[in-house]
């Protein structure tokens, strides 16, 4: 399995999607860092923790850099004998790693670049800023980690590349909103804020749940759903893969 993931990483960075997209998002968090210019670094700290969101925007272009090419490969991998489930989630797992490695790059690298440039009015003020980036950092990584689960198993049910990224983001962006406003007519008119979660799991990005909401029993609702959202994608992804005839 271990091979089999160094082997996927090392394609994905031989991929022109990798660096195209990594190139655009550093010059996207360069451009952010100078907007920046005239803050403090505590404010800079705290304008990336309202940042969480654009992750769920680029978890389907990850997907695509490690099973964009799956209808060349699947065939031969399974022809040289590798198991299907070392296949299913070693690519999975070489997106988790992609995409940790790509959220290290950008929220270090800014921060380190710019900690020499911007004024330090308030150490205390600096160090609560970064525990709380922590803090929304810690929840908003079991969030990404569902939604890249769903991808992948999208990727691998749908035959085109087109087909599954519309869906993802028709679905979650249009798509679950209805569905939750079609569940408060079972709910006395209001939908609960964990159902809400459930159903739309990047409002726990959004800044109402980052503003005064941030205590343990947040990080649980994120790591539970966050998690939940991945097995259930998993399962349901792996199923399929099984099940699947490769041509």
């Amino acid at each position: 399995m271990l091979n089999y993931i160094k082997a996927e990483l090392w394609k994905a960075l031989h991929h022109r999607i990798t660096w195209g997209m990594t190139i655009f998002l550093v010059l996207c968090t360069a451009l952010f860092g100078f907007l920046m210019n005239s803050a403090n670094y505590a404010e800079l700290v705290g304008a990336v923790s309202v940042t969480m969101l654009t992750g769920m925007l680029v978890v389907p272009l990850l997907v695509q850099v490690v099973d964009g090419n799956k209808g060349e490969t699947l065939k031969n991998e399974i022809s040289f004998g590798l198991n299907r489930g070392r296949i299913y989630n070693g690519k999975l797992l070489a997106g988790l790693l992609l995409g940790m490695a790509l959220c290290v790059i950008l929220v270090a690298g800014l921060l380190a670049i710019c900690f020499p440039l911007l004024p330090h009015d308030n150490l205390e003020q600096e160090h609560v800023s970064l525990g709380v980036l922590g803090f929304c950092l810690l929840g908003a990584l079991p969030i990404w980690c569902g939604m890249l689960a769903l991808c992948h198993a999208m990727a691998v049910a749908f035959p085109g590349t087109a087909v599954w990224m519309t869906a993802y983001y028709l679905v979650f962006f249009v798509g679950q909103p209805i569905l939750a406003a079609l569940s408060s007519l079972f709910t006395g008119g209001r939908v609960s804020p964990l159902l809400q979660a459930i159903l739309m799991p990047y409002t726990l990005l959004m800044p109402p749940y980052l503003s005064g909401w941030l205590t343990w029993k947040y990080q649980l609702w994120c790591w539970g759903i966050g998690l939940g959202w991945g097995a259930a994608s998993t399962a349901v992804g792996s199923l399929w893969f099984f099940r699947r005839d490769i041509r």
